[in-house]
């Protein structure tokens, strides 16, 4: 394996929908941390109330999960050796471009002032070479640029149950292999992503977090590769 492909798809990671940037939670939260309300991000722990009426309210609002996986994936091993590449796919179709070799804050608060910054600017930092940005929309930009080998979706909801050690191995054994994350709450993926892997894939018996299901993948691949001593 060259490389291994991550895309945290779906991920519950936006600014402040313009349908409720004015809602009184919002603003309260705006003038108490000094911040324009367009570009923080949406928090279901700070702005619960003020989302009660959005669409599809149950999957927004929860960047945490993309943080936790992002410090999973960027401390890994894999990462280490230069074997991985991520990508954030957002709810609302955003793609951005996460380099290799960046470690992402561990503060929760400063992750987030850190993706504010990315949304408003388009990259972090706005000069120089990016830590992350934002390179476009449609998951189809990143199959384009990469081109993989296939492509893998970790899923509870609609996967088949697979060993863990074969899959792994199977994904060592190709080239440049993506899989694709759920980076949201609970649910299933929409028809589209379904419809770009080559397989669906079920890890365990019952819905595990994102973050759970990522250290097994990448534990047990890092293991193939004879990583791990």
């Amino acid at each position: 394996m060259k490389r291994l492909i991550i895309l945290l798809a779906e991920a519950s990671l936006e600014t402040i929908p313009k349908e409720i940037v004015n809602h009184p939670v919002i603003r309260r939260d705006a003038a108490r941390r000094r911040e324009d309300p367009r570009f923080m991000i949406l928090d279901r722990a700070r702005h619960h109330r003020a989302m009660l009426g959005l669409s599809d309210s149950e999957r927004r609002g929860r960047p945490d999960i993309t943080h936790q996986a992002l410090l999973l994936i960027q401390g890994s091993l894999l990462a280490h050796k230069g074997l991985v590449k991520t990508y954030i796919h957002t709810i609302n179709d955003v793609i951005i471009d996460v380099n290799p070799a960046v470690r992402p804050p561990r503060n929760y608060n400063n992750f987030l002032g850190l993706m504010s910054q990315l949304f408003r600017e388009g990259s972090v930092p706005p000069s120089g070479e990016p830590l992350m940005r934002i390179m476009g929309v449609g998951v189809k930009s990143v199959l384009d640029l990469e081109r993989p080998d296939g492509v893998f979706i970790l899923d509870d909801v609609k996967g088949v149950k697979r060993d863990l050690s074969s899959f792994t191995a199977m994904l060592v054994s190709r080239e440049k292999p993506l899989v694709v994350v759920g980076a949201y709450p609970h649910g299933a993926f929409s028809d589209y992503i379904y419809s770009l892997s080559n397989d669906i894939i079920k890890i365990g018996d019952y819905p595990m977090d994102t973050s759970w299901v990522l250290c097994k993948v990448i534990t047990f691949i890092e293991h193939n590769l004879g990583l791990l001593s």
